[in-house]
């Protein structure tokens, strides 16, 4: 993992990174603290690149990536930062001699394999729950579990969470999905049957209904083509000045794989900044320390609380009206329709709301002032100092150390162009 943040005011962006890197395994975690996550995009143009989560591409390092790009886009200046992120993501697309078709296919099989991952995972967590209910016989519910966690999977990949239809991504050109059928049914079909061959040495009792086998088909395909990344990604964020921006804008993006010569990716966030706008402080990855900051609470705190005060105040309206005198059974039952949960978390959410205005009134607010003067060197020293907070965090309390090492820095304005540094992260 990583922390990484991006602040913009109407002069200046400024970029900065950890250097750390998690690398783990079946018997083994390990961080190293030399991780290099921001870069130059283009020479001698007024824009930084940072990558989070995967430090690789297909197996090709990003860094090696950017350098590649960076050869070949020298001379290039577009005229917005969105052109550049554009440029960029297309050359990964359309470039045979970077990622040759049959290293695609390669690729391909370890994407499935990583999904099909993602099942038998899920499967565990299912069964050691089940174990742990005391619920009945594994032996006699394992196949009605592993039918279930499938079928949990192929739900999400279908739908958002709000239960409205998950969406294909827009990269992919229409019929992809034959495609990949035609391509790669062989494949899929044999990365399937090897999960179903591993599951079933460990829980004799396993079958698998070729309902749940279709699904698990389908799952692989929509792996590629729905707008949905719960596979290995890695996030790149593109910030600084196009040609004709007077002000800065940031775009950023998921990107997976390169399937069918497409990469898979879609755009995550996007900020630009205007003659009229407040400051941007956008931070990636692992963020928690930094949304504190910003906030004055820990967001993890604040859904507690909210969680709290409801069950508290449903405990008060069950005692008061079960104990007040001289009220018929349906007067009570009324009362309790009226206070109900619903009803009490909408007022709740009201009250909520008002503390959050007071918080950004009285915090949040001038905070953003401030960074939105900030000249540029200033501003580099606070994105530094946001990084710091995260790795502080996790120095003093008993976790692996995700977040550390020496922070990269960029500080970009259009006179003066991108301008690299490092800092310690020690506070």
């Amino acid at each position: 993992m990583t922390s990484e943040v991006v602040l913009m005011n109407r002069q200046a962006v400024a970029m900065a990174a950890d250097s750390a890197v998690t690398i783990s395994g079946p018997n083994y975690l390990k961080t190293y603290q030399s991780v290099d996550k921001l870069f130059p995009l283009v020479p001698d143009q007024p824009i930084g690149v940072m990558i989070y989560n995967n430090a690789e591409l297909m197996g090709m390092p990003w860094e090696t990536v950017i350098s590649v790009y960076r050869d070949q886009a020298a001379g290039k200046n577009f005229d917005t930062v969105d052109a550049y992120a554009r440029d960029f993501i297309s050359f990964l697309s359309n470039n045979p001699d970077l990622f040759p078709q049959d290293h695609q296919d390669r690729e391909f099989c370890k994407h499935i394999a990583v999904v099909m991952s993602i099942v038998a995972s899920d499967f565990d967590y299912h069964v050691e729950h089940f174990r742990q209910s005391q619920a009945g016989n594994l032996r006699d519910h394992v196949s009605a579990i592993f039918e279930f966690t499938v079928n949990q999977l192929y739900v999400d990949y279908r739908t958002n969470l709000d239960e409205s239809p998950r969406g294909e991504l827009a990269c992919f050109p229409r019929g992809t999905a034959d495609q990949i059928n035609r391509r790669y049914a062989g494949p899929i079909k044999e990365i399937i049957e090897s999960l179903i061959a591993s599951l079933h040495a460990d829980y004799g009792s396993l079958t698998v209904s070729e309902t749940t086998r279709r699904q698990l088909e389908e799952i692989a395909v929509f792996s590629v083509i729905k707008d949905a990344f719960f596979e290995h990604y890695t996030g790149v964020v593109f910030a600084g000045f196009g040609r004709r921006e007077t002000f800065p804008s940031m775009r950023s993006y998921l990107c997976s794989t390169v399937i069918m010569g497409t990469m898979k990716h879609r755009q995550d966030r996007s900020r630009d900044m205007t003659a009229d706008a407040g400051p941007v402080i956008q931070p990636f990855a692992q963020d928690r320390m930094i949304r504190t900051f910003l906030t004055g609470m820990d967001q993890g705190l604040r859904y507690f609380l909210f969680g709290e005060t409801l069950r508290l105040s449903m405990h008060l309206v069950t005692d008061v009206v079960g104990q007040a005198p001289g009220l018929s059974d349906e007067q009570r039952q009324r009362l309790f329709a009226q206070y109900s949960e619903n009803n009490l978390g909408a007022a709740i959410q009201a009250f909520f709301s008002s503390i959050d205005e007071y918080q950004f009134r009285s915090h949040t607010g001038p905070i953003l002032r401030a960074i939105g003067s900030l000249p540029k060197k200033e501003l580099g020293e606070t994105a530094a100092s946001l990084i710091k907070l995260n790795s502080f965090q996790q120095k003093v309390m008993h976790s692996v150390e995700t977040v550390g090492g020496p922070i990269s820095l960029a500080t970009i304005t259009r006179n003066e162009g991108l301008v690299m540094g490092k800092e310690r992260a020690d506070l």
